[in-house]
């Protein structure tokens, strides 16, 4: 509905030129250049836009009606009764998406005890491990049976984290595991950089719809199509403490991938993108930690990721801090609220995108996709 209140006939729209006027009048013949912001060398941002600066929309909705992402929640593989207890623990505090922090390839047996009460349909769940031996293919097939004896195999949501070289071993497992798959709704392959404060942005993002595009090439080679491989990448982004270069981040990932995989007629494939908060330090603060981790959040479902795991303050080590060590379940269940306010308190899930509008976010989002785009292209020659 317009708004016709007289209020806005106060304040007459002001052009571009009359902006500038008075800045290079306030700055007293200092160039405007210098007010830059330069968060990394070759990424430029003004320090003011007009609407007339705007350019084409970064919009990109992934057929959502809404900005619906997971809450997730880091469980880390202990005794397997006890690990339980945390995992329904996690559920019933309103996590709807596990990651289980594997140390080792699980059987069949220990899965029912694992997972023991959990129903795999209404929830996602992630495996990850560290270790480059991890026995995929051994720990697929006992999930497999897992999920055949819930009556889930083609009802279960979720995502194995492994990374596939292109060594002809590997590509053959992934062909294998992709074979075997019942759901269409279950990544197999993360494809994922660590951002460092020396992280060049647009390199990593070039890196990332790489790797992926070279994947589906090495697989279609292999006699998977193009549809299939696409469907089961997911992404994996490490978030920091830039707040708006985050989302332009995520934003910019999205428009590359979707590029990506237009070029094998696939504009209507989803593109997973997981999120992570940054992990503590034994020399964080946990309650400074805590507020940190908010805002990386809200960069990660601003920017549109589809799923997000807020690592807890004590994820990983040890504090001495009362509040942690009396209640084991306080990190954790503060780094689920966090979502929980996101979603319920400020709506951040309502709106498809809301960064799309923002001229800021959008210059960001543009600068990082064209350079990002032009570097994929010179290494795909």
């Amino acid at each position: 509905m317009p708004n016709k209140s007289p209020l806005f006939a106060e304040f007459p729209a002001v052009d571009s030129a009359e902006w500038m006027a008075k800045i290079e009048k306030d700055l007293k013949g200092k160039a405007m250049e210098t007010l830059n912001w330069e968060p990394e060398p070759g990424l430029k941002v003004p320090p003011l836009f007009h609407r007339s600066d705007a350019k084409a929309s970064s919009r990109l909705s992934d057929q959502r009606s809404a900005n619906q992402w997971e809450i997730g929640q880091l469980i880390e593989l202990g005794e397997l009764k006890e690990t339980n207890q945390r995992i329904l623990g996690s559920l019933q505090g309103g996590a709807n998406a596990l990651e289980l922090q594997l140390n080792k390839a699980l059987t069949e047996e220990e899965l029912n005890i694992l997972l023991k009460d959990v129903v795999p349909a209404y929830i996602s769940l992630h495996f990850s491990w560290e270790t480059a031996e991890f026995p995929v293919v051994d720990f697929w097939s006992a999930l497999q049976s897992y999920l055949a004896g819930q009556k889930a195999s083609e009802s279960w949501r979720g995502s194995l984290q492994w990374t596939p070289t292109l060594a002809s071993e590997d590509l053959q497992t992934a062909a294998q595991l992709l074979q075997s798959t019942n759901s269409p709704s279950v990544q197999l392959f993360q494809l994922k950089n660590q951002v460092t404060t020396n992280s060049n942005l647009a390199k990593d993002l070039a890196s990332l719809v790489s790797q992926g595009q070279a994947l589906i090439a090495h697989l279609q080679g292999l006699g998977v199509t193009a549809e299939a491989s696409a469907s089961s990448v997911q992404f994996s982004i490490s978030t920091n403490n830039t707040f708006f270069v985050e989302i332009a981040r995520v934003r910019a990932l999205k428009l590359l991938w979707a590029n990506v995989l237009k070029a094998y007629e696939l504009d209507a494939s989803p593109i997973h993108i997981t999120a992570y908060t940054a992990a503590p330090t034994t020399g964080d603060d946990p309650y400074r930690f805590m507020i940190q981790s908010a805002t990386q959040a809200m960069s990660a479902v601003i920017g549109g990721a589809n799923r997000l795991f807020v690592t807890s303050a004590d994820h990983g080590h040890s504090t001495t801090e009362s509040r942690f060590t009396d209640n084991p379940d306080f990190g954790p269940r503060i780094a689920r609220n966090v979502q929980h306010l996101l979603q319920l308190e400020s709506f951040m899930d309502r709106v498809i995108d809301p960064g799309s509008g923002s001229y800021y976010i959008e210059h960001l989002t543009q600068q990082l996709a064209t350079e990002a785009w032009e570097i994929f292209q010179a290494q795909a020659i």
